[in-house]
């Protein structure tokens, strides 16, 4: 598997390690989100669901955190990519192809959409 952009750490992993990063409780945490800190504490422990989009965005901004990596991270798509698929099935097609796709036809593929590379932590 391609080593650039794999996630280091899950996704409750990295929310705690931005927190703690932020010299935060999680009861600081929740209550600027406005969740529940057992939530919180089960986001961080990888219990349950993940949360929705917005609510990963928030998590992201409240820690100048990149959005797309959490997201990457909670496994969320953009919704806009459902809509795209269901309606250009060439679109559709390419997307069930790229898990099979080698490193080097994802490295051009990243070249040509202009991806960087994600900082290093």
């Amino acid at each position: 598997m391609a080593d650039d952009g794999d996630a280091e750490c899950s996704f409750g992993e990295r929310i705690r390690e931005l927190r703690k990063e932020a010299e935060m409780t999680q009861r600081e945490v929740a209550a600027k989100l406005e969740i529940d800190f057992t939530y919180l504490s089960k986001l961080e422990n990888d219990r349950g669901e993940t949360p929705g989009e917005k609510t990963v965005r928030r998590i992201a901004e409240l820690f100048d955190a990149d959005p797309e990596e959490l997201l990457a991270l909670a496994g969320k798509l953009p919704d806009g990519l459902r809509e795209r698929a269901q309606k250009d099935v060439r679109f559709a097609r390419f997307l069930r192809r790229l898990p099979d796709a080698d490193d080097a036809a994802l490295k051009q593929i990243y070249k040509r959409l202009k991806i960087d590379e994600p900082p290093a932590k």
